[in-house]
Formats: structure tokens, C-alpha cells, sequence
């Protein structure tokens, strides 16, 4: 369906109506430019750029985002989009760029090693409730709602005590990918509580026949390097516009 050399998981996850979304293009009969986005506000655009009419869909469409002051996260195909959108929105969205991963090999079985007093579990009702940070609000920011998640998606999580310390989940799912979360309490950092929850969430997609991404900012050092450590090699960079207001 895309020609460009990225596409982002939420993507096909609207595409296989894991998630609700929408999809806009140029032409139904023969489209040649594609704007999909989630109902939080997170964007893709690829395809090809010479519709005037299309670029000025966008145009209007950001600008309506904008009085409603709802998010607005758009992610860029190709070098030549970013040209296009720093072009017809100016100077309204910040521009970040991103490094794509892909997955090259299983972690070593070593990984599921945890300090005592720590376990690890699969994400439930009850980790959604205790957690500080992939709680109520963030499933139904990404997912809709938890019990969405937790029907249909999937995460582990370091628990240490009443404490949810560590997590890796699945922020989107969707054609056979299933794209990592991680986030560890700063207090227990250094402690390979994420490589842990993340060779979990690895060694459950290969067991399902799902392939794990991951992406992050090119500025995100210890992300990079966790990766690496999971078993990830960077592909390629990409760019995000965002909203100031987000």
C-alpha cells in the first residue's frame, strides 16, 4: 500500500481495525496520498506529494486540531514530506527526528534473571490500576480503553511488592507487529528490570508469530542502547512534527 520506506505500527493497526482511526487519500479510486491518524491525534503521511488539493486538506485539517487545541503528531514518510510539511505549516510544529529499529535476534534466555523480592507478570486489571505510567488513562489514550488492551493486546511487568517498577507493553499492534513501551521507575534503574520485562515481551511475539518493534528519539541514548541489547539494529531515521500546544 506505502511506497516510502517507513511505516509506523499504528498505522496498521487502524488498518486492521485494532485500534479506531481514520483514513484520508487523495483519489478513492486510485490514491497516490495517504493521511491515516488515531483518534488521539497521532498522524502518518506518505505517498506522493503534488496534490495541491490534498496539501491543502492537511492544511485545513491541522488547523481545525489547532483551535480545538486537541494533539497533533504527525509522522513524515521521507525526506521530501518534511520539506512539504515544514512548507504548508511553517513554523507551527516543532520537528524531532526518530530512529526505526528492526528486530535481528532473541535475547538470552540470562535476561529473565531478576534481583529477590521482584517477579514478573504478565499485564492484568490489577497493573493497569497500580501503575504510574501504562495506568487507565494511558490505554485510553493509545487503545481506547484498558479493557480494550487488555483483550486484545499484551505486556509484562517487574512487580516489587503493592509496586509496579518495571513495564514493557504494546503501545500498537498490528500487522503481525507489536511495537514496545518501557518504562522503569527511576528509583530502580540500572537494575536490567527493563531488559528483563522486554526479553519477556520479545520471547511472547516470537512465540505468537508477531515480529517487536521499536522506535525512539535520536537524542534517546539509553533507549538506543537497550535495543541494542534486545537484540534490535537501527534501520533508518525519520521525522515527527508535533504541536507546540501537545
Amino acid at each position: 500500500m506505502f511506497d516510502d520506506k517507513f511505516c509506523p505500527t499504528f498505522v496498521y493497526s487502524i488498518l486492521d481495525q485494532t485500534i479506531p482511526g481514520a483514513i484520508y487519500v487523495d483519489d478513492q479510486t486510485y490514491p497516490k496520498s495517504f493521511f491515516i491518524g488515531t483518534e488521539s491525534g497521532i498522524y502518518f503521511i506518505a505517498g506522493d506529494q503534488g496534490s495541491r488539493a490534498f496539501l491543502d486538506f492537511i492544511v485545513g485539517y491541522y488547523e481545525e486540531q489547532a483551535k480545538l487545541s486537541k494533539r497533533f503528531t504527525l509522522f513524515s514518510s521521507s525526506d521530501t514530506w518534511d520539506s512539504v510539511i515544514k512548507t504548508i505549516l511553517k513554523d507551527d510544529l516543532n520537528q524531532m527526528r526518530r530512529v526505526a529499529f528492526s528486530f535481528q535476534q532473541k535475547p538470552p534466555k540470562t535476561a529473565l534473571q531478576l534481583p529477590k523480592g521482584l517477579v514478573l507478570k504478565r499485564i492484568d486489571e490489577d497493573i493497569t490500576s497500580n501503575s504510574t505510567e501504562f495506568n487507565s488513562p494511558y490505554y485510553e489514550e493509545y487503545w481506547n480503553s484498558a479493557a480494550h488492551f487488555l483483550g486484545n493486546g499484551f505486556g509484562f511487568a517487574v512487580i516489587h511488592g503493592d509496586h509496579v517498577v518495571s513495564e514493557c507493553t504494546s503501545i500498537f499492534l498490528g500487522n503481525n507487529r507489536a511495537e514496545m513501551d518501557i518504562y522503569t521507575l527511576e528509583e530502580y534503574r540500572g537494575m536490567g528490570l527493563a531488559y528483563c520485562a522486554g526479553s519477556k515481551f520479545i520471547e511472547y511475539c516470537l512465540e505468537n508469530g508477531m515480529t517487536p518493534s521499536w522506535d525512539c528519539d535520536v537524542c534517546n541514548n539509553s533507549s538506543m542502547t537497550l535495543a541494542a541489547k534486545l537484540g534490535f539494529k537501527p534501520v533508518t531515521e525519520y521525522s515527527i512534527f508535533y504541536s507546540r500546544k501537545s
